[in-house]
């Protein structure tokens, strides 16, 4: 479903208080629009407001371009290759700075190509209707205390509804990652999606194959801390993209019905912990993700490759994504560490009774990412439908350590 293009936009006073919005990310606004540049928040943080949440970042647009932007904020710096923005310090808060761009060139028909760059500068119309989806189509001029709207974002938000800014054929197949992003709003924002963008998704999931794979791992991550982490998978599954974004996985999947089963009662112990206020970074969700699989290779019973050491193991189907999807290997080393902790915290009845007389208690507890690795226990024992007991356990004596320390 596409919008027609307005001369004017909607001007509306936000309906929200001005305190809500971050006053750092104000102050950066007003300094750009002292010097003679139009400058908005835009995008999630003003869709977050207007549905009755705090945002988490506030991001900013502005006429001025990234050098100008990077000579007027003194602890900021440069970044990106396909989106030149400027990151500008504030205090502890960073607050991204991008400059109006230009609406990518029209296609049509068949020859529709994946845009590889975006860095043609334009109007701020122009960068309204070249973004994803309507309710991220919005700007806030919090100094003017204004809400402006070129592509009836507006409405969107009042109807709850999820349409793509022109037709969601073209803009699936310029941006094909905008698939897992029309995911990720549905289940996250509860938005109703509009058959034309499902229609969309359905016909060009393929052109996921295109999209770069750190991309689709970045896209990953932020399904997975959607708190719909289950629902999300159930989507790829039904638009039968799990391959393009997690291949990895694919063929274990599709093993048996119980390897399914075990990744969904984890994502759904992921989304209940995330429902009670934790918050999980790249190490942790990869930890939930291939979980399954590492454990069922640590088990000889059920062991498939030829590796036998448990840190090999896991190391081997990690690094597997992490070559792919060019992750930070500290990450990767954090989730194996989790992996490895979980036959000490729990030792399933393949570890020797000999091994585990050996291990230091003190020495895993004084480990940075023990609390990580607690916080997985409980993960587990949930997903197992097991009693929190052993959690528990674990978590009195971590305290009592603790105090030791002290």
């Amino acid at each position: 479903m596409s919008v027609a293009k307005s001369a004017e936009p909607i001007r509306t006073k936000p309906p929200f208080k001005r305190s809500y919005v971050d006053r750092r990310a104000i102050s950066v606004v007003r300094r750009l629009q002292e010097e003679g540049f139009e400058t908005y928040l835009v995008g999630g943080c003003v869709r977050d407001l207007l549905l009755g949440s705090r945002p988490k970042d506030f991001d900013i647009a502005t006429s001025a371009k990234p050098e100008t932007v990077r000579r007027l904020f003194r602890r900021s710096r440069m970044i990106g290759r396909r989106f030149r923005i400027v990151h500008v310090h504030h205090g502890r808060e960073i607050f991204e700075v991008s400059t109006f761009r230009a609406e990518p060139p029209k296609q049509e028909g068949k020859d529709v190509k994946v845009i590889r760059s975006d860095n043609v500068y334009g109007s701020v119309q122009e960068d309204a209707n070249r973004r994803d989806f309507r309710v991220n189509g919005l700007f806030l001029d919090p100094i003017a205390g204004e809400i402006v709207d070129w592509v009836g974002g507006l409405q969107d938000i009042e109807d709850r509804v999820l349409h793509s800014i022109g037709d969601p054929e073209v803009r699936f197949r310029e941006d094909p990652v905008r698939i897992l992003r029309l995911i990720k709003f549905m289940r996250r924002l509860d938005l109703a999606p509009g058959d034309a963008e499902i229609a969309a998704a359905d016909r060009h999931a393929h052109d996921l194959s295109h999209a770069a794979p750190a991309r689709l791992a970045e896209e990953v991550f932020r399904l997975l801390s959607t708190g719909q982490s289950e629902g999300v998978f159930e989507d790829l599954e039904a638009l039968k993209i799990r391959r393009y974004v997690i291949p990895e996985l694919v063929k274990w999947l599709r093993a048996s019905d119980t390897n399914r089963d075990a990744l969904h009662h984890r994502l759904r112990a992921l989304d209940e912990m995330a429902a009670h206020g934790l918050h999980a970074d790249y190490d942790f969700h990869l930890a939930v993700l291939f979980g399954p699989r590492v454990e069922q290779e640590f088990d000889p019973a059920t062991r498939r490759g030829k590796l036998k050491e448990y840190p090999q193991i896991a190391a081997a189907i990690l690094g597997e994504f992490q070559q792919r999807a060019r992750l930070p290997r500290v990450a990767v080393s954090c989730a194996t560490n989790l992996l490895l902790a979980q036959l000490r915290l729990d030792p399933p009845e393949y570890v020797p009774s000999g091994s585990r007389k050996r291990w230091n208690r003190k020495a895993l507890m004084a480990q940075p990412w023990f609390p990580l690795a607690l916080s997985y226990l409980k993960l587990r024992l949930k997903a197992e439908g097991r009693s929190p007991e052993l959690w528990q356990e674990w978590h009195d004596r971590y305290g009592e350590f603790g105090q030791d320390e002290e």
